[in-house]
């Protein structure tokens, strides 16, 4: 489904990544692990476009997308979360998952966009907080939020950045589960996670990166 092939991105005379190829095939659970500045994070940054890297292409279903800018990779079907979260924290709960919904620009939701947000609140276990805003839920209720949304983009592939990282045992079991169930849906997931029970639970691959390079 995607592949990486030859990625190499330096910052002044830092090598941060080095030769990096990687293929992802459709309906896996990829887990990225690595020290801090081991790459990661900047190859989730290349592969949605927030970043171009120096030599290399990605290519998504046999198509070069290093040329897009982030938010044409996300229509061609790639979503994907942040550690700093960046949700709309002063929109409610309900209104986060609407705005990421695949629609018209402002336009007014109809029947089956509503019912969809309604569905995806329930995947995510966050119906009850729907009218809540955004900055006032938990941090575990938050990371939920994040994968709701690049649910409700209807992306096929999934680049989420250390979704159990500092949050309650309940709502990592509660990721655990939706990871679990994308993964039955045919969605492709690329994770960077440290926590070793959660990989253990949701990982068909782990890859391990070391100074820009995949070991």
């Amino acid at each position: 489904m995607l592949e990486l092939k030859n990625i190499h991105k330096s910052f002044g005379d830092v090598q941060v990544l080095d030769g990096v190829s990687l293929r992802l095939e459709k309906g896996f659970v990829y887990t990225l692990m690595g020290g801090n500045g081991s790459g990661k994070t900047t190859l989730i940054n290349i592969i949605s476009g927030f970043m171009k890297p120096d030599e290399g292409s990605v290519e998504l279903k046999g198509k070069k997308i290093i040329q897009f800018l982030p938010f044409q990779v996300n229509r061609l079907g790639i979503g994907r979360t942040f550690q700093d979260l960046r949700l709309a924290t002063q929109m409610t709960v309900y209104e986060n998952i609407l705005l990421a919904l695949e629609k018209r620009k402002f336009a007014y939701p109809n029947k089956e966009q509503r019912q969809r947000v309604d569905e995806i609140l329930e995947t995510v276990s966050l119906s009850e907080k729907r009218n809540e805003l955004a900055g006032e839920i938990s941090y575990g209720q938050q990371k939920l939020l994040t994968i709701g949304c690049c649910i409700a983009n209807n992306a096929d592939m999934l680049l989420i950045d250390e979704p159990v990282a500092g949050i309650d045992k309940d709502n990592r079991l509660k990721i655990i589960q939706l990871i679990k169930q994308l993964k039955q849906e045919g969605k492709t997931i690329l994770q960077i996670e440290h926590h070793p029970d959660y990989i253990k639970e949701t990982s068909d691959y782990v890859l391990q990166m070391e100074k820009g390079v995949l070991c």
